[in-house]
């Protein structure tokens, strides 16, 4: 749902931005008139200025809640339960007497599942608290919208929420926030393409012999995606978490000894279409860190001309930055640039399960809907 209003909002700004069907109503604000009468400046709202701010408090409201969402749940309090079942972790280790199994399979499968659990835990513990601070920067994102909102009804015309220094310094904090979130899809993007040679080469070799030394995300892919709780939040008691994570360590040791025994070649030709899958999202992650970018320059650019308005005495490099087009010209195509790139963003993350689903064998599609 947030790609489609995401999709209709910018798509609705482009229209705007290049003044399309200006004869119709939608650029006529006395059809506004007809149905409420709004207070000056308000009463300068066009019809499609109030279908672009629906959009915008939508993005105001859920942005602002997956933010929160990820602050909180994701992070904090994921962050608090990972300490917790560590904490008892360790404490079960130290309690549990030391026994010496005389079945080598047995006993090799609950090491490596105490090795899996404790690293797939701190593993999830990093993720948390990189959660927390991405977090932060889209709730900050999410917040700033309420500035846009307002200004579709020309609120920031005055002194009511800060005017036009606030809508600036509202799109400000979008900045320095989204400048955050292009390093982490630049890092991303090298992560999956990593992960696609990674196991590439390890469905080449994988054997029993191999399964005594797998990380974390190597299972994960024999397994076809290991999520155990700990993954997602927990409102469980210490002692019920304790228990389930006893219960999840015996599972994951269960499923070692079967590989110990035998691979099945199945395995390797999955992981093998898995690499293919993690590759074209590699690529994916570059070309929404190539649209983000473009929107992040060209909304950028009003920024610099709100601050830089006398022309005349720009620094060379705010000439240079701004193409060393007119503040008009500059503020125009930032934002029509902007709009454009987060119109075609949308199609792609729409799109993008049908092409994932084009690239499974028909065979597996219809098991898994079957």
């Amino acid at each position: 749902m947030d790609a489609i209003v995401q999709f209709v909002r910018n798509a609705l700004c482009t229209i705007k931005n290049f003044s399309f069907l200006s004869d119709t109503f939608l650029y006529d604000p006395k059809v506004t008139a007809k149905y409420y009468t709004f207070p000056s400046p308000l009463d300068q709202t066009t019809p499609l200025e109030i279908f672009i701010s629906v959009t915008q408090f939508y993005a105001f409201v859920s942005v602002s809640r997956s933010g929160y969402s990820l602050l909180t749940e994701g992070g904090l309090k994921k962050l608090q339960l990972i300490q917790r079942l560590l904490n008892a972790k360790d404490k079960s280790r130290k309690d549990e007497p030391k026994k010496s199994k005389e079945n080598k399979t047995e006993a090799v499968s609950e090491s490596v599942a105490r090795r899996l659990v404790i690293e797939s835990l701190v593993k999830e513990g990093d993720a948390a608290t990189r959660s927390t601070f991405v977090g932060m920067n889209v709730l900050a994102i999410g917040i700033a919208f309420f500035w846009l909102f307002a200004n579709s009804y020309h609120v920031t015309s005055t002194d009511w929420i800060g005017g036009i220094y606030g809508l600036i310094h509202a799109l400000t904090v979008m900045e320095v926030a989204l400048l955050f979130l292009l390093y982490y899809m630049l890092k991303d993007g090298a992560s999956l393409i990593r992960k696609s040679f990674q196991m590439k080469a390890f469905a080449k070799k994988i054997t029993a012999s191999e399964i005594e030394n797998i990380t974390v995300e190597q299972y994960s892919w024999m397994v076809n995606g290991w999520s155990p709780f700990w993954t997602e939040f927990s409102n469980a008691s210490i002692g019920a978490e304790g228990k389930i994570l006893e219960k999840e360590e015996e599972a994951v040791a269960a499923q070692i000894a079967l590989f110990l025994k035998k691979v099945d070649s199945d395995i390797s030709e999955r992981i093998l279409l898995e690499s293919r899958i993690a590759l074209f999202e590699g690529y994916r992650e570059y070309l929404y860190l190539l649209l983000n970018f473009f929107a992040f320059y060209g909304y950028m650019a009003s920024i610099l001309v709100f601050y830089f308005q006398d022309e005349a005495s720009q620094p060379s490099y705010i000439r240079a930055m701004l193409f060393h087009l007119p503040n008009a010209d500059a503020d125009w195509l930032g934002n029509a640039v902007g709009d454009f790139a987060w119109t075609v963003e949308p199609l792609i993350i729409l799109t993008s399960p049908l092409i994932v689903n084009s690239m499974k064998p028909k065979a597996m599609s219809k098991k898994k809907v079957d």
